[in-house]
């Protein structure tokens, strides 16, 4: 199934703010048409992208004054094993909810698509950290990365399927389909020396988890800050890849035997097209509009059509913007919304580009 994004613009996890309410506002006020849940990383411990979604993880450690987190690895632990697998087997997903001490923003978000009027609503977005970030961040008892002990890793990542299945169960109660990011900022790490990991295996745990999206009719998006292994993500069951298009756009581009494979099985760029880590202030849609431009005119040359590209498009900031002020969120949630406006715009896509 080919969903028709045409540009629209949603937003990656974090936001600036320790109030939940205040983000949920700017992000229904900027993206009306694919709102997100905020994570807020600045109010405490638990919203921090490894944290968040650790809840119910067997052998897990928390010390929230010290800022740890860490999985104890050492006794036996066949009895929790058991209990986890079981409700993971049952798909009990409230056995694996995030609860409001861990994502606040996602209880105000459900509140306010309870009250406030809807009528722009496309999609509702959420999100997970992915299992290649994950199980790299966390460490056992002896601090080496969780990603090489074969069970507790597979406790981690059917984890994080079931936390993306219980945001669809909570959210598809709306009727607009429900989209999933994969974020995985630490792909850029993969096939390097600080990364013993294979492709293969974080492509099969990534189809884990976009198979268990699937299966209650979410959406499943994989998001890359940084450059990648392109050909990876493009050949998972993913059906959007969400890339920093204002830093690396000309990195993904090498691919477009794989990009065009992709959008033909209905897949969808999201264009990462708003920096937020580089951001300045002296960034004008006019600018990013030609940027974007530029990029699909690669394509089109590789034989891709204009109106597919635009089609199976959204737009992004290129990161989430949780280490900035709210000045500079703000401001990149308006220059976002300005771009997605603009090449939404039938009459401006036919003055610059032509007609297909």
């Amino acid at each position: 199934m080919t969903n028709s994004f045409n540009c629209i613009a949603t937003s990656i996890g974090s936001m600036p703010t320790v109030d939940p309410e205040s983000a949920v506002k700017l992000s229904f006020q900027y993206l009306p048409e694919a709102p997100f849940w905020p994570q807020l990383p600045q109010r405490d411990f638990c919203e921090q992208m490894h944290a968040q979604y650790s809840e119910s993880l067997p052998g897990l450690k928390i010390d929230r004054e010290g800022r740890k987190i860490w999985i104890d690895t050492t006794g036996d632990f066949t009895p929790a094993f058991e209990i986890f697998f079981e409700r993971y087997l049952a798909r009990d997903y409230g056995f694996f909810r995030i609860t409001e001490t861990y994502a606040p923003g996602f209880y105000a978000f459900l509140h306010a698509l309870q009250n406030e009027p809807l009528s722009k609503l496309r999609y509702v977005k959420g999100h997970i950290t992915g299992p290649l970030t994950l199980g790299t961040s966390f460490k056992d008892e002896t601090g080496k990365d969780i990603i090489h002990n074969e069970m507790f890793f597979d406790a981690l990542v059917k984890g994080l399927a079931m936390k993306a299945l219980w945001q669809i169960e909570e959210l598809k109660q709306f009727g607009k389909p429900v989209v999933i990011f994969i974020d995985e900022p630490s792909m850029e790490s993969l096939g390097s020396a600080f990364c013993a990991v294979s492709s293969q295996v974080v492509a099969e745990k990534l189809d884990e988890i976009i198979d268990a999206i699937h299966e209650l009719g979410g959406l499943a998006g994989i998001h890359c800050c940084g450059n990648a292994d392109w050909a990876m993500i493009f050949n998972t069951k993913a059906d959007i890849v969400n890339f920093d298009a204002f830093a690396y756009m000309n990195k993904v581009l090498l691919y477009p035997g794989d990009i065009k494979k992709f959008l033909g099985r209905g897949g969808a760029l999201a264009w990462g097209i708003v920096p937020t880590g580089a951001f300045t202030g002296n960034e004008t849609a006019e600018l990013l509009v030609s940027k974007l431009e530029a990029g699909f005119q690669l394509l089109r040359q590789e034989g891709i059509a204009l109106q597919t590209i635009l089609r199976q498009s959204l737009l992004t900031p290129s990161c989430g913007m949780g280490s900035l002020t709210m000045e500079k969120a703000e401001a990149i949630l308006k220059l976002l919304r300005e771009v997605s406006d603009r090449l939404q715009s039938l009459r401006t896509l036919e003055r610059r580009t032509g007609q297909e």
